[in-house]
């Protein structure tokens, strides 16, 4: 398959268009007539997963976050991002990033954590644009099946997740049933959470002044991490690809990209 026939379907699964105007998604860095065989898909293009790539012989890797968001003024050994560039470039490894389009489009990041929280009668919480004629947009917000104390559910979420620990705001003994959430850092959604009616909200990378917003707004919310919250659409992504049939290896990294340790 060439670069150009995979970013194609890519194209079908987060259509580009979703994404936000500040954004940098696409082929970052590649060669569109190359001959794409084995992919390699993560989270981020950190060094480690690069190496990875080079180790299996990868083509392209495939991820969410983009390597390179802004202007580089130089590419050299002397920085991290230059040594990253080279190395892809060396190898002949392309990268390929789908971020705030794969976080709006429908099964994308945000449809997937609110399936794994066992949201029901799941709704866009910001609307923004429409995708096959719907209204879509970040964040999601539905219901619990059933209605239990906040405690509760943060465990749940917090074995469904695979995590160790998890950092909440609110009454742990709070009846909820309704939930908002945005992956990756989204306190800005949080008021239109509250709007709808949302009991509990997800989101990572919460800082503490934003924790005193939602305790005086009265609503629970749930920090999962910036990583543990959106690096489920990894296997999303391989289960897509390996479904296309199109001949190619696709391989789900083995790096943990969490930068965090709890001690």
């Amino acid at each position: 398959m060439k670069c150009s026939d995979l970013i194609n379907e890519l194209e079908n699964f987060a259509p580009m268009y979703l994404a936000e105007n500040w954004d940098n998604i696409g082929l970052i860095l590649g060669d569109t007539e190359n001959d794409i065989k084995k992919i390699l898909v993560a989270l981020d293009a950190t060094e480690e997963v690069i190496n990875e790539a080079i180790a299996v012989g990868a083509d392209i890797i495939i991820t969410h976050h983009p390597m390179i968001f802004s202007g580089v003024k130089k590419i050299t050994n002397q920085t991290a991002m230059g040594v990253k560039i080279r190395k892809l470039i060396k190898n002949n490894i392309a990268h390929f990033a789908m971020h705030t389009n794969l976080d709006i489009a429908f099964g994308g990041t945000n449809d997937e954590l609110a399936r794994i929280a066992g949201l029901n009668d799941i709704e866009v919480l910001r609307k923004s644009c429409q995708q096959d004629g719907k209204d879509n947009g970040l964040g999601r917000i539905g219901n619990l099946k059933k209605e239990t104390n906040f405690r509760n559910f943060a465990r749940i979420l917090k074995k469904e997740l695979n995590l160790d620990t998890l950092r909440v705001v609110g009454d742990t003994e709070k009846i909820v049933k309704r939930v908002g959430l945005c992956t990756g850092s989204g306190f800005e959604f949080m008021e239109d959470a509250i709007e709808k009616g949302a009991d509990v909200y997800i989101t990572g990378d919460l800082r503490y002044h934003e924790s005193q917003k939602a305790q005086d707004a009265g609503i629970c919310v749930i920090d999962v991490t910036h990583y543990a919250g959106e690096n489920i659409i990894v296997p999303v992504i391989c289960r897509y690809l390996n479904g296309l049939e199109k001949g190619i290896e696709v391989i789900q990294t083995s790096v943990d990209g969490q930068v965090f340790t709890e001690l």
